[in-house]
Formats: structure tokens, sequence, C-alpha cells
């Protein structure tokens, strides 16, 4: 009896061990990874402009299906309401604003050969979104129309492609060398029984691309087709009864050798899932550096997706063998390191750096020591670099920033004595930016266009090339920007002959501002927080002002500018200069308020959806934004290693960066309450603003009520900076005379001289008054040495002319005014100049009237097109005279001949030669229509740009 007992016990617990075993594993199974939390779709729709497709974190290929073949959301190639898919290329960009990459389009299909199969609407398909399926290094969706199921998985420099076909029939695929960028040069170079081999170098947002590729097939081709220029090509595959084909694809930005030495270095005989697995296991060690644990499904889905929307880029740019194209485009190599390309500085110096620095700091070196490379050849650090292409898109050289918050986190793993040479070059011989007009203090807006902006953040670049102690010239401040404050508006503003701008309204959008208005730049100074709470007269103004911007109507004037949504009163989430907006309350006694809107903003523009993000995800800047803010901070200085206290929105989160102790964040109360009562770090309340090392706890405790808690105004820097004085009165073009008024913010003593700094210089005691054409030259009393003189040039409108305009022209493009097309001041190549009047969608009618009857000897009406920026020359000029105002005979007619296509600016100006006396004339210039369809903003509204209507004598 015992022994029976004791094997019944003995099986029992066997049974037991079974079934324990089995439950664990079950738990195991269901136990969701990181990547089970990263939904791709996030951000397709909308206005995100991100992608679906397999990548790899940091890697080189971004392989995902091209939906959409233009247009603004389709930059990334694809949005998420498409249901037509061209094919799958293996480069593209993440979340930006301007399209570029989609190389080596590949497009499977089966059965008999199409007749025009080398037309993007013969071999495209339609899909279903329930067959979608996207992860990291993954992506499935079955192509309707010929029943293909297509799956893409990458690693670090090449990917895979496995199609199932759902018949037997014939296989084949298109591969697309025309498909996105206009090319300079394309081929394919080698074809062999299961490999292909070619290049495609194309021009667009880089201007000149290098992509070579190298692709072997599980199956051997039986023939293949070229288009009429070799540039598509189509492979027919040998029928072996296999329902499936695999590929696996190789790139490379250097040159042949480079794809065929990846393509060896990843290769493992067509095995897909190995891939895969190798790379979700790659994610899963990137992804969990910040381990967050709570039971909100949907939050942490929100979080993973923008902690993976930041390691897509900066992406791999360098081959196996350790080479890598340089910005001279000539080939290096260095085999220590990694050498990467896509650096959207303008956007990602915010937070996405920060973030690297503070969780993937091992990366954030090797990103600096990758600007450096760049540096060495081609004499300036990156501003907004692609594919060994130097874009200049942005403005600022915002790579500093991003090297002095390295430093400020005592991370030195990259030269920095070359670092601050760099620094010193990019900033003292730089012309981007406008750099070349900052020695008087700021840029004008004659000078160069987005003025106010890239006179802050240019002093931002100062300060950090300063904190450095990189040898920038003395003329060049951190404190530039509040030359642009104006006392009378409360706004930085920009200055046309040195005076602010008079018609001027803080909602409207136009070229003085990147992408914003004057509220959206109003806080642009970062770096310089005390700065802007002097100039705005102390902490109280300070937070008027905050309010004003979170507060006001929800509408701007000006031109249309899609890049601002998200709007909260004139806040704008969707664009990245007001991303530190609401962390400033921390800075005027009004910590609560900082949590009121980082909680709204995070609610309210980040979803679990397509169109999740609530504009462009900027290479992982709107990211960035939600996960520090989740985290319960953000680093509002961008370089001082810093960061500003937020709301959390997990309840325990670990920050593991290998190799150092973990830094750990708990909220000790309940999630759902909206305000911070009290926060520690490492026991002790450190203030708002506080710095992080390995090993730091930081605890929250959330309250119902608000905890206004008086912590200070921060300390005034930099007050000894002298603002340069401005004109407050005297019209740049006048007639007779004009009164000149001057005058100082800081209530200093002004000097100046009329007509050379070589005469009589006076002191400045009042207004006075000028009576001709005369140049004005003033400056500081007992101004530092190296300061400019500032001047400012008055003119004499021409006598004789009077101007009725029909048309209304449009504010921002105002020019000297109504009088601006006979002022004669004529306006440079630049339609931003401050000199040329704007017109859009309409034509431009005017009548003038002479001071007496004659016939002059020509008229001459001059436009400019610039069709980048929508400007086309009229399609036709007409000229009407009269001598008595009513009735009107034609005097000539002229066509424009000059195409819209043409790349560069153009000034042209229409001439037409009186034969009979006149009095009045009438000017039509006809409105060029709707942009042409080969145009980015194809069937947008075009505009006229006129500068003058001369009467030659």
């Amino acid at each position: 009896m015992k022994n029976n007992t004791d094997k019944d016990c003995q099986i029992s617990f066997v049974s037991y061990f079974v079934l324990f075993s089995l439950f664990l594993l079950i738990s195991a199974c269901q136990r969701k990874t990181f990547n089970n939390y990263v939904n791709p779709f996030i951000g397709t729709g909308g206005h995100g402009h991100t992608f679906p497709g397999a990548c790899y974190p940091f890697g080189m290929m971004q392989l995902s299906p091209d939906t959409r073949l233009e247009g603004w959301d389709g930059c990334s190639g694809y949005h998420y309401t498409d249901t037509i898919i061209y094919g799958f290329s293996h480069t593209h960009l993440s979340g930006t604003g301007i399209a570029d990459f989609g190389d080596l389009l590949i497009m499977p299909g089966q059965g008999n050969l199409p007749q025009d199969i080398f037309s993007n609407q013969i071999y495209k398909s339609s899909f279903k979104k329930g067959t979608e399926y996207a992860a990291p290094a993954y992506y499935k969706v079955k192509l309707e129309k010929h029943a293909i199921w297509a799956e893409m998985t990458v690693g670090k420099r090449t990917g895979m492609h496995r199609y199932t076909f759902e018949n037997a029939d014939q296989q084949w695929l298109v591969v697309d060398l025309k498909h996105r960028d206009p090319l300079l040069d394309a081929g394919f170079t080698k074809i062999s029984d299961t490999g292909l081999e070619g290049f495609r170098f194309s021009s667009s947002w880089a201007k000149r691309q290098k992509f070579f590729f190298n692709i072997q097939f599980d199956k051997k081709i039986s023939s293949f087709r070229y288009n009429a220029d070799s540039t598509q090509l189509c492979l027919i595959f040998e029928n072996n009864n296999s329902k499936r084909l695999q590929l696996h694809v190789a790139i490379s930005g250097v040159d042949a050798d480079g794809a065929a030495i990846n393509l060896e270095a990843e290769w493992d005989a067509f095995n897909f899932e190995e891939m895969k697995k190798s790379s979700e296991t790659e994610w899963e060690n990137h992804l969990s550096r910040i381990n967050v644990k709570d039971n909100n499904h949907t939050k942490k889905t929100i979080f993973y997706t923008a902690l993976y929307h930041n390691l897509i880029h900066p992406s791999l740019f360098q081959d196996a063998d350790g080479r890598y194209l340089g910005m001279d485009h000539k080939i290096y190599t260095t085999q220590i390191d990694d050498h990467f390309t896509v650096f959207s500085l303008w956007d990602t110096y915010r937070s996405t750096h920060p973030l690297y620095q503070l969780v993937y700091p091992d990366y954030n070196a090797r990103f600096i020591r990758t600007f450096l490379r760049q540096y060495q050849t081609s004499g300036q650090l990156p501003v907004w670099e692609l594919a060994a292409n130097e874009t200049w898109c942005m403005i600022g050289n915002h790579s500093i920033p991003v090297i002095a918050n390295a430093m400020a986190h005592k991370d030195f793993n990259f030269d920095t004595a070359l670092a601050r040479e760099a620094v010193m070059q990019s900033l003292n011989f730089g012309k981007n930016s406008g750099l070349l007009f900052m020695d008087k203090g700021y840029i004008a807006s004659n000078e160069e266009s987005e003025s106010v902006s890239k006179t802050i953040e240019n002093s931002l670049d100062f300060a950090a090339a300063e904190y450095i102690q990189s040898r920038i010239s003395k003329k060049y401040s951190p404190f530039a920007y509040r030359n642009l404050y104006n006392p009378a508006t409360g706004f930085l503003q920009a200055k046309f002959n040195q005076k602010f701008i008079e018609s001027f309204d803080p909602r409207e959008v136009n070229f003085h501002f990147t992408e914003a208005n004057a509220y959206q730049y109003l806080f642009g100074a970062h770096h310089d927080i005390p700065g802007m709470i002097q100039l705005m007269g102390g902490v109280a103004n300070f937070k008027k002002n905050l309010d004003a911007v979170f507060t006001s109507e929800s509408l701007m004037t000006g031109r249309e500018q899609a890049d601002i949504t998200g709007l909260i009163g004139q806040y704008a989430h969707g664009n990245e200069p007001s991303h530190h907006f609401a962390y400033l309350y921390n800075y005027a006694e009004s910590p609560a308020q900082t949590q009121k809107y980082v909680r709204r903003i995070k609610e309210q523009f980040y979803k679990n959806t397509p169109d999740g993000l609530i504009g462009n995800e900027d290479c992982g800047q709107m990211s960035s934004w939600y996960v520090f803010s989740a985290l319960g901070f953000y680093p509002v200085h961008p370089f001082n290693a810093t960061y500003d206290v937020g709301l959390p929105s997990f309840r325990s989160v670990q920050i593991e960066v290998p190799g150092r102790s973990p830094i750990s964040i708990k909220t000790r109360s309940e999630l759902s309450h909206p305000y911070v009562k009290a926060f520690l770090k490492n026991g002790k309340f450190p203030g708002y603003q506080f710095s992080l090392k390995e090993g730091d706890l930081l605890e929250f405790t959330l309250s119902d009520h608000m905890q206004i808690e008086n912590v200070g105004s921060p300390e005034l820097i930099g007050n000894d900076y002298k603002i340069v004085p401005y004109i407050t009165k005297g019209q740049h073009v006048f007639q007779d005379s004009t009164k000149i008024e001057l005058s100082s913010l800081q209530n200093l003593e002004i000097q100046y001289c009329l007509d050379t700094i070589n005469g009589p210089i006076l002191d400045y005691i009042g207004s006075f008054e000028i009576f001709r054409g005369s140049s004005l030259f003033f400056k500081l009393k007992n101004e530092e040495v190296g300061r400019s003189w500032l001047k400012a040039d008055f003119f004499e409108k021409p006598k004789g002319l009077k101007l009725i305009l029909k048309t209304a022209y449009a504010n921002q493009y105002a020019a000297t005014g109504p009088d601006a097309l006979i002022d004669g001041v004529l306006g440079g190549g630049d339609y931003r100049d401050g000199f040329w009047q704007g017109f859009q969608s309409n034509d431009l009618i005017a009548e003038l009237e002479l001071e007496r009857t004659e016939k002059p000897g020509a008229i001459q009406i001059r436009f400019l097109q610039d069709q980048r920026s929508w400007i086309l020359l009229p399609s036709e000029v007409k000229l009407e005279y009269s001598l008595d105002g009513i009735f009107f005979a034609e005097m000539g007619s002229l066509k424009t001949e000059i195409p819209q296509t043409a790349e560069s600016t153009l000034i042209k100006s229409y001439e037409f030669k009186p034969e009979r006396d006149f009095k009045y004339l009438r000017l039509t210039a006809r409105n060029a229509g709707k942009m042409p369809a080969w145009h980015l903003g194809a069937g947008g509204e075009s505009w006229l740009f006129c500068d003058e209507i001369q009467i030659i004598k």
C-alpha cells in the first residue's frame, strides 16, 4: 500500500511538473516582447510621412512598399490611405518633408507578360489593408493583381524578399531604376543565371546620389527583357514547380564591389527566417534600453513606436569592408568605426540627439565622429546631409549643439580638438544661414530670407561654440538674437533698412521665419532663457507671453505652410520650433502649467493610429519629444546636460545603457492625477532643471491639485551685451523729405554720420530730416572695437508718376508698400529680399498716370521666376495707353517663351516702345495659372512677382 501511495505521489508530482512547465511555456509565449509594442503604421497616415517596411536599427536599408509616386504626403513613398502598390524599393526617408530615395524598385508578377510591362500603371497592384502586417524588421502584404504574398526582412546592410505565388504560372519580376528620383545615370551591369548587378545615380534632394546593388535569386533566370533605354528590366524565371521566389539584395553607396562585399558578409543561403530572427533580436536589444513596466498597452505601443522611429535614422553608410563615400565623393576607409548618413539636424538637435546621448551614447559618439569625417572631406560640418550630399535644406549649423551636448555630458569619445576646429571653420568661413551678415549682430530681411529664424538659431550655435571653447569670430555673440526684439510689439521681428518692418502681424506666416510665425519663434532662443526673461521685462511678462501663445485663437495669416499643424492657440506641435515651449512655464514659477500642457500634447497629438503623429516625424524629432515627455522630463536647453521636469506617463521605467548602472524612474501615485505634487532625485528635490547620471533614481508623486511652487527665476546672464540701435522713424523711399529717429533699447548713447563714415561724426540728440537720397551710418557711442557701423539707405521716389493698383498684393510680399512698383528700387535674385511685390492666383492689373502727356523712349516691367517657390513669369504682359484715362488702346502684348521648368531663379524684363504720346498706362500681367502637373506643388496657386515699372525717357 505504501509503495502504491508513493508511486501515485510520484505520478502526481510528475503531472504537476509537466503542467506547471506547460503553463510557464504558454505564459512565456504570451508575454509581449518590446518588438510587440511597435506599430510601424503609426505616422504613415496624416502628415507623419513614415513608412511601414522592414528596417534594422540605424541600418543601411529600408525595404518598404511604394504606394505613392508624388505629392508632399508621399515623401516616404507610402501613405496609409493608398490601396495601390507599385513595388518595393530599398531606401526610404522617415518623416521628412521633401522626397528622396526610393532606390531600386522591384515588383513581382506571374502569368503572361503584359504588352506594356514597363509602365508602372501596368505592373502596379491593388492590395487590401487587411492583408498588411508590419513589425520591426518585417513587412507582409498580399498583392491582389496576381495573388502573390510579398514578405520583406532586412539585415544590417542587405535585405530579403520572399514572394509566394498562389498559382503555378510563369513568375517574373520588374526591376525599375527609373522609379522615383530623376536619373543622372543608371544601368544593369551584369546578369547571370541567378544574379543581377547594377547602379543608379540620381538627383533630387541629394543632388548626386550614388547607389549600387547586387541581387541573388534562388531560381534561375530563363530570359529577360529591357525597356528602350535599358533602365528597366523584366526577369522571367524557370518554372521548377516551386511557388516561392526569394531574393537577397545588397546595396552600397560606394561601388559595385561594396555591394558584393555586403552581400557576402550577410549571405546565409536565402535563410529568410534566420535574417528576420537576427534583426528582431537587434531590435529587442535596442528597444530594451528603456524598460517600461506598465499595464497600459496603448501607451506602451505609442511609446515604443516613438522609440523605434528614433532608431531608423541616421542610417549606416559604410560597407562591410570599412569603406564609405566622403562628402567630396572620394572613397575612404575606417575599419574601427561606423559611418552614417541622413542627418536632419535642424529637427534632431532639439531632443533626438539628447535622447541618443542619454540612452544610446555609443551611437551618438559614432554620429559625431561621422560629422568630423564629413568635415574633413568638405570643410564644413553637416547641416542636412544626405547620401554624402549637403542639401543645405534648413537653417543653422546644428551639428554644433550636438557636439556641445556630448561634451557637456563629459562624453569625449571623439577628437575634441578636431571638433573645435570644425566648429570654428564652419562658423568663421561658412556662408550658409546668413553667417556673412551676422557681423553687425543680426540678419536683415533684404539680406537673407528667414532672417529672424536664422539670427536666433545662429545665436544658439554661437553659444554652443563658446561652450566648447571653439575660437569663433568675436563678432558672433550668443545674444545676437536680442537685436531683433521689438519693444513696441514684444516680439522678435524682422528688420529692413535698420528698422523693424511696420506691417507686422505675429500670426502671419512669412519669409522672415522658418516654417513658422512670430509666435512660434518668440521663445526660440532656448539657449538663453534668462536673456529672454530679461528682454520681456521679467518673469510675469514672460509668463504672460507664454499664455498668449497657448491661448490665442488658432488662426494664422500669410502663406500656407503645411508643416504648421497640431495647434494649441498659436503653439504648433506639428513642427519643431516651439517643441520646448510647454516646459518654459517651469521658468515662470508655474510648473503646473507645464504639466497641464505636456499632458494635453501627449494625449491629443500622439495616438496608436496611422495618423497618430500630428506632423512630419522628421527623422525622430516628433517621436523623441514623446519619449522624453513620457519619461517625465525634456531637454529644453539642448547642450547643457540638464533636463526639465514634466509629467510622467508610466509607473516604472528603467534606462539601461550597457555597461552602466540603470537610471530608475518611479511614479508613487496614480497616473490619472494630472499634476506633480513632489519630485525627488535620489531623495532630494533638485529643482525643476536637473542633471542625470547612471544610477540615479527619480521619483514623482502626482496629485489632483496644482502644486505651484515658487522655485525662483533663473540667474540672468549676458546682461552686458549691448543691443544695437535701430531706426524708429524714416521712410526708405520718400517724397521731398523724411524725418529720422533713432533709438536704443537700453537707452545707450548713439552716434551717426551721413553719406560717409569719414565725415563728421555727430552725437544723436533727437530727430532730424533728410531732403535727398542719403546713406545714414550710426552705432552706439564708445562701441567696442570690431562692431560695424550700421548703414541705412534712403531714396527719393521718382517724381511725375502715380500708381493705382487694381490687384491687391500679399501683405508678406509688400516690398516698400503701395508705390513699390514705381519707387525706383530694383529687387535682386531672391524674391524675399524686400523689394519684390507678390500677387497670388490673380492677374496683376495696374494703372499709371504720368505728370504730363509725352512719348518716352520705352516702358520696362520686371518680373521674377523661381518655380521651386511657385513663382512663375506671367503668361502674357499687355500694355495699353490713353490720353484721358477712360479710353485705352493697346500698345502691345508680349508672350512669355521662357520655360517654367527652368531650375535657376531668373529676372525677365518686358519692354514696350511707344509710338504715340500718352498720359495714362494700363498694365495687365496674366497669372500663369495653377502649378503644372510636373511640379511638386501641382495644382497649387502660382505667384506673380514684380519689382518695378520703369519709364525710360
